[in-house]
């Protein structure tokens, strides 16, 4: 099985070595999908951090076979052109190599990344961290390279639903005008994450079973 790690153009990451200089604030609320997208000011970054929260009626095993199928990525992370698995460190550690578009004339963005995938055997918790590898693979001229991105995916149980948690920084690389990174931070949480819950209703997923993950105690 292949890891999916959901990213996109500002995607996927938990928080980096830079510290936040504001508290997060909310900029957008969806009652009917139970979501929320809140981003916060990183000190000495132009980019803001997201981070989106939704509670879902679903399992951590639905979810996991979602977040396995990479070949899937491209069908519901905003923005995402690529999804490539290049390396299978172990057997939940992998190097993914993506590609996400931008507007013309904006460049679209690459990224090498580590992904983690463990779960917490007390909460149970299922958590996915990504890091950005710069020297990986050698840049392609046809993209401009995301050159630090952190964040995370976490998927807790609560009662008979799930709470998703995405979380991410990152470094553009090159320039982006002030309306696209001001844009970026919202619709890739939003998009992506309501787009999941699109294909957690496919059969494919709800009917999955994953041997190392445990639903409940």
């Amino acid at each position: 099985m292949r890891l999916l790690i959901a990213m996109l153009f500002a995607t996927l990451f938990s928080i980096n070595s830079q510290a936040a200089s504001s508290e997060w604030e909310l900029e957008l609320e969806e009652d009917k999908a139970e979501l929320k997208i809140y981003t916060r000011k990183i000190e000495g970054s132009s980019l803001k951090e997201f981070k989106g929260e939704m509670l879902v009626d679903t399992t951590l095993s639905t979810i996991v076979a979602l977040m396995l199928d990479s070949d899937a990525a491209p069908k519901w992370m905003h923005q995402c052109e690529k999804f490539e698995v290049v390396e299978r460190v172990e057997e939940h550690h992998l190097i993914i190599h993506f590609i996400n578009g931008a507007p013309w004339p904006v460049s679209d963005r690459d990224a090498v990344v580590s992904s983690k995938m463990y779960q917490n055997p007390e909460t149970l918790e299922v958590r996915i961290d990504v890091k950005a590898l710069n020297d990986y693979l050698p840049e392609d001229d046809d993209f401009v390279r995301i050159p630090r991105m952190a964040g995370f995916w976490s998927f807790t149980p609560q009662a008979d639903k799930v709470l998703v948690r995405y979380q991410v920084h990152a470094e553009p690389g090159g320039s982006l005008p002030a309306w696209l990174a001001n844009s970026v931070v919202v619709d890739t949480p939003q998009y992506t994450m309501l787009n999941m819950l699109d294909m957690l209703e496919l059969d494919r997923y709800k009917q999955a079973e994953i041997s190392f993950i445990k639903n409940s105690h």
